[in-house]
């Protein structure tokens, strides 16, 4: 079998930590009392199914499965909430047991001795790169390779990617990508069982299901894990399975325009401008008062915007470039691909406009808007009309949400990201809005204006 190697180590990994944490109990328990209370202690009674409560609960996680490998940080943070629940159970369990004799010093010193040796078994092992996944990636070759760059990218899981086999010839693969290409589909089988494959990713967009089906039967009967990618742009917590007669269902939720949560965002949006605009009104006075002494225009710059359901509004910055700005526009080069106008070193930008525009102080006085409902606190960037208009036409797929001052690309690099990663960034947004998700947009602002990353 292709991975039976992994599941050898898997076994070895789970019987170590069997073995320390009985090794940890009985030295304790000797060390604190003698080894006569070895049978006779309540402590060891009741830390034995605690002990294989704990490790349950990481076989449940899949931290010895090498198909769901992890990265250190999410090991350490595996074996953390499982020895914190485990001695917290213990905890509970000896008050209505009442288990006495020294049982709150003994679990104290059993779970901190359990923690320190499954955090470095499970955090060296992923540290070291010993518990990573391999994966073959299949599907057509333009999904098969950006899958491949995903796995490699992903922050929590440890994937190795052996490579990739695709339904089409190889020669219409990419001279780049090509080293990585192993085969094609119908030699999957025989390909996991040569690399030692422990999972296969197929990318559905380019697969039939006369294709797949097959395929995954086999796999699995070679106990390999088959996962399946090509949903598009869907969070996952809008991806839900059911049955209709034995047969399962992939179903979408759709994306929340209305309800209760679109009341809590407006209340939030109301109750935080509000606030910051009485924090920050002497700063945006000082701002105000600089532009008019050392500029001589005035403070604030008002231009129109597309924003919800296409409808022009009035948005408000702080003046940033001087007052013949859009007729010196003509003569100036886009640096960004695309109908959205930026530019490294823009002329008409003046001296205090450029230390606003790089601290986004400029960006303050949109907090008016915010409380007018014009825009939101966060969501898509707003445009102005000739940009729409110059855009392709699913571009205004952005028009069914609010605009907002930040969103995703504003938190991901700003005028650093070109405009078609735009484009998907704000489409991503738009169709997977979610108030955990505005909520990590705003944490994540605060650090993306600290380090001026993408600031023009």
């Amino acid at each position: 079998m292709a991975s039976r190697s992994s599941r050898t180590r898997n076994m070895l990994h789970a019987v170590a930590d069997v073995l320390a944490m009985a090794v940890i109990m009985v030295g304790v328990t000797i060390t604190l009392w003698d080894s006569s209370h070895l049978l006779t202690s309540g402590s060891v009674r009741l830390g034995v199914p605690v002990a294989l409560g704990v490790l349950a609960y990481l076989v449940w996680q899949g931290i010895y499965d090498e198909a769901q490998s992890r990265r250190w940080p999410a090991a350490v943070g595996e074996v953390t909430r499982a020895v914190i629940t485990g001695a917290a159970g213990f905890s509970l369990a000896g008050f209505v047991m009442a288990v006495g004799g020294g049982a709150r010093r003994w679990v104290v010193i059993v779970s901190v001795l359990w923690y320190v040796y499954l955090a470095l078994h499970h955090g060296l092992r992923a540290a070291l790169r010993l518990n990573r996944s391999r994966v073959i990636v299949a599907g057509s070759p333009r999904q098969a390779i950006a899958m491949r760059d995903a796995l490699r990218r992903d922050r929590r899981h440890a994937y190795q990617v052996v490579g990739f086999v695709v339904d089409e010839a190889i020669s219409r693969i990419p001279d780049q990508a090509s080293r990585e290409a192993l085969g094609s589909l119908e030699q999957l089988p025989a390909l996991v069982v040569l690399h030692d494959v422990d999972q296969v990713v197929f990318c559905m967009d380019g697969l039939t299901g006369g294709k797949f089906a097959p395929l995954a039967r086999m796999l699995n009967r070679q106990d390999v894990q088959v996962s399946l990618t090509g949903l598009g742009d869907i969070a996952p917590r809008r991806v839900g399975i059911n049955h209709v007669e034995g047969h399962p269902v992939i179903s979408i939720s759709p994306s929340v325009r209305s309800g209760w949560r679109i009341w809590v965002k407006r209340g939030v949006d109301i109750v935080v401008a509000s606030f910051a605009l009485l924090v920050m009104a002497p700063l945006m006075a000082t701002v105000a008062l600089a532009i008019r002494l050392v500029d001589g225009v005035e403070p604030i710059f008002r231009q129109q915007r597309v924003g919800k359901g296409g409808q022009l509004f009035t948005i408000y910055k702080f003046q940033t470039m001087v007052p013949e700005a859009e007729e010196l526009k003509i003569d100036l080069t886009n640096e960004l691909d695309g109908p959205v106008f930026k530019m490294e070193s823009d002329p008409r930008i003046t001296r205090i406009g450029a230390v606003l525009r790089k601290t986004s102080i400029d960006e303050l006085p949109q907090l008016i808007n915010v409380l007018r409902g014009d825009m939101s606190l966060v969501g898509p960037r707003p445009f102005v009309e000739s940009e729409v208009i110059a855009a392709p036409e699913g571009f205004r797929h952005r028009e069914v949400v609010t605009p907002g001052m930040t969103g995703q690309w504003q938190v991901s690099g700003r005028s650093d990201t070109d405009f078609s990663e735009l484009d998907e960034l704000d489409r991503w947004y738009v169709d997977n809005w979610s108030l955990g998700q505005d909520l990590e947009i705003l944490a994540k602002t605060v650090p993306a204006v600290l380090r001026q990353k993408g600031a023009r």
